[in-house]
């Protein structure tokens, strides 16, 4: 029931509940060959969107491809996972580990790794899974990140529901990088660092991926 003041009357709607797919995923052909891809966070439909995203740009004709994750403050760890899955090379994308030393693995078959140039755009505000993203690509040596240094979020943390209601939120692992490297409270270095200044009028930290993306080789 909704009451609406200018009129001094109730009125009954009725709402269907449905899931909602927030848009994670954008991006277009900057030229002729080099592709453009924004990722705002990573949540259940990030992956399909990505993959979505990637075959348009192909089908655009894209050879070249630059990933901006600036902003992206993370999300799911299981769709950050499915989404390198799709550029990644066979082998371990992340781990995590907690106090006991217990250790769990993300993997990845290989079964479609990028052979085409790649650039990851990252700043101060990459944080979570976007770091571990950044990570796998850096690790692999798949792309060339570029940027300022990452957040340094790298651990997992799990809600735990009280007897009166209440939650509490625990650390309980951190996370490591394909090569072991533990990113927490340190973030992850650019390749090429790039600050973009608040009184910027271009975005030159674009500029200087584009600048990098069209000097790299190509695998193919």
């Amino acid at each position: 029931t909704v009451y609406r003041e200018n009129s001094d009357e109730y009125k009954d709607i009725t709402l269907t509940r449905r899931p909602i797919d927030v848009q994670t995923v954008s991006g277009k052909m900057l030229d002729e060959e080099i592709g453009y891809i924004s990722v705002v966070e990573f949540d259940r439909v990030t992956a399909d969107q990505f993959k979505s995203k990637i075959e348009e740009l192909q089908g655009e004709g894209m050879k070249r491809l630059i990933i901006d994750l600036r902003g992206n403050p993370g999300g799911l760890v299981t769709a950050v996972c499915d989404t390198l899955r799709q550029i990644l090379p066979e082998g371990l994308i992340v781990y995590t580990e907690d106090k006991n030393g217990k250790r769990e693995e993300y993997t990845c078959d290989g079964d479609t790794p990028i052979s085409i140039p790649l650039v990851v755009l990252v700043n101060e505000n990459t944080a979570s899974a976007a770091e571990i993203f950044t990570g796998a690509v850096k690790d692999y040596g798949i792309g060339t990140i570029v940027g300022t240094t990452t957040f340094g979020k790298g651990i997992v943390q799990n809600t735990f529901q009280l007897s009166d209601g209440s939650v509490v939120k625990l650390t309980i692992a951190h996370y490591y990088t394909p090569l072991g490297n533990d990113i927490h409270k340190v973030g992850i270095t650019p390749d090429v660092e790039v600050e973009l200044p608040d009184d910027a009028t271009s975005d030159v930290q674009l500029e200087k991926a584009l600048e990098v993306v069209k000097g790299l080789e190509s695998a193919e």
